[in-house]
């Protein structure tokens, strides 16, 4: 097996993973900007959420498209031509760095930090769908990388860049409900099988899949549907459950419009599961402290089967909806249904009446959240509005609520040593890497 084939190792020094992937070299290398051409991008995971992922950048120059499953990938590879195709990442990088601008990763959850790294300290641009990464110890190394090599970095949630979200960070600004204590959040996820079993036995690969290089740093099993293409979530090795997929989503306005960042302790509640599968249900209790002059925040999580009771301050009639978040104050509330804070409204009705949407003060986002990260390689734009400064501490929030759910645990949390109070959560904080 050549350099470009060969796994990761942890580097004592850097405490990271580290990919052979053939490109050496004593010098940094650093994200450049592109100015009067297309920007070279490849992508990495090109079926499912993937094939729109590579859609989205078609109007740039696709030079290279990575999936492990050619079936999967087929629409995508059909309509980029002229793209150099590849299954495994590390052959792509290396033999395709000289041309590469950028790089798109849309994997499963597991794969995320890996390709994202290597990328990064090879000096390319990096969108990175949510939620970032797989641990919250990737979480900050892929901070640290990102910023070390100066690339333009986004992560995948687009609600970051809808104009409700800065509305709504506009109307907390402007104490539309006064200081906010508690807020909470819930979705309808998960909309694929949890709180089961692993397979026994195994079935036979499909001949268009390449098994080995899906399953990646990941503890190797035998194959099965149960797993891919799309039940992974519901699997610890490779996703994080109903948090993990949709807490970089629908955290994210609380997160940014309340300054949250770490919290002090984290505490879940959990229905069904077991060590390789996430639950049924979970309820996850985030305290964070005061910022400043703003009071300490308690955030409640509720997905699955668990649901959080109707508010007291919704009309008779009005229905409550399948995902969405409520933000209690000390003048007031805000309802957002939906999984962003699209159309929030402000409770009680007399609040309603009398209050006045405030002058727009914070930057909008032209052309979307795809755009934004381009715009941000062109130099148009200092960052994009997700950019990894803003994303990898709100994945570690929502990672941190996996971990205890996943420990079936409370923990207090000392974001700057990265440690909880509870070895059966600090377990989780990071994992082992099989070498593939």
């Amino acid at each position: 097996m050549d350099t470009t084939r060969r796994q990761f190792i942890i580097s004592a020094a850097a405490a990271g993973l580290m990919a052979k992937a053939g490109v050496a070299g004593p010098a940094l290398r650093t994200g450049r900007l592109v100015k009067g051409r297309k920007i070279n991008i490849a992508c990495v995971g090109c079926g499912g959420k993937g094939a729109d992922d590579v859609r989205q950048f078609s109007g740039e120059n696709i030079v290279a498209l990575c999936d492990v499953d050619i079936a999967r990938a087929s629409q995508a590879f059909l309509s980029h031509p002229k793209a150099k195709l590849f299954r495994d990442w590390r052959e792509m990088l290396a033999a395709m760095d000289a041309e590469i601008d950028a790089v798109v990763v849309s994997t499963p959850d597991h794969m995320h930090f890996p390709i994202a790294l290597r990328a990064i300290e090879m000096g390319k641009h990096v969108y990175v769908q949510k939620p970032l990464t797989h641990t919250v110890k990737e979480a900050r190394l892929l901070l640290e990388a990102a910023r070390r090599h100066g690339v333009a970095t986004q992560m995948g949630n687009q609600g970051h860049s809808n104009e409700s979200t800065r509305l709504f960070k506009e109307m907390l600004d402007a104490g539309a409900i006064g200081d906010v204590g508690e807020v909470t959040i819930w979705t309808n996820r998960p909309v694929w099988p949890q709180d089961k079993e692993p397979p026994k036995g195994g079935m036979a690969v499909p001949e268009t899949l390449d098994w080995n290089l899906w399953l990646g740093v990941a503890p190797w099993r035998p194959y099965d549907r149960a797993y891919a293409p799309f039940d992974w979530r519901g699997w610890w090795d490779y996703g994080s459950g109903a948090i993990g997929d949709m807490g970089c989503h629908t955290i994210d306005a609380a997160f940014w419009a309340l300054d949250l960042r770490a919290p002090e302790s984290v505490s879940a509640e959990v229905v069904g599961g077991n060590a390789f599968s996430c639950p049924k249900g979970s309820i996850v209790t985030y305290k964070f402290p005061a910022r400043g002059k703003r009071p300490p925040v308690t955030l409640k999580w509720y997905d699955g089967c668990c649901k959080p009771e109707r508010p007291a301050f919704l009309p008779e009639g009005e229905k409550m909806s399948a995902s969405g978040q409520v933000f209690v104050g000390t003048k007031g509330f805000i309802f957002c249904p939906g999984d962003y804070c699209d159309s929030a409204r402000l409770y009680p009705e007399s609040l309603r009446a009398t209050f006045v949407q405030p002058p727009k003060t914070l930057p909008r986002i032209a052309n979307g959240h795809y755009q934004n990260w381009l715009d941000a390689i062109r130099g148009v734009v200092d960052a994009p509005c997700s950019n990894f400064e803003h994303a990898a501490p709100l994945t570690e929030i929502a990672l941190l609520g996996a971990v205890a759910v996943r420990s079936r645990s409370s923990f207090r949390w000392d974001a700057a040593s990265l440690k909880c109070d509870n070895p059966a959560a600090q377990r989780f904080i990071s994992k082992a890497y099989r070498m593939f």
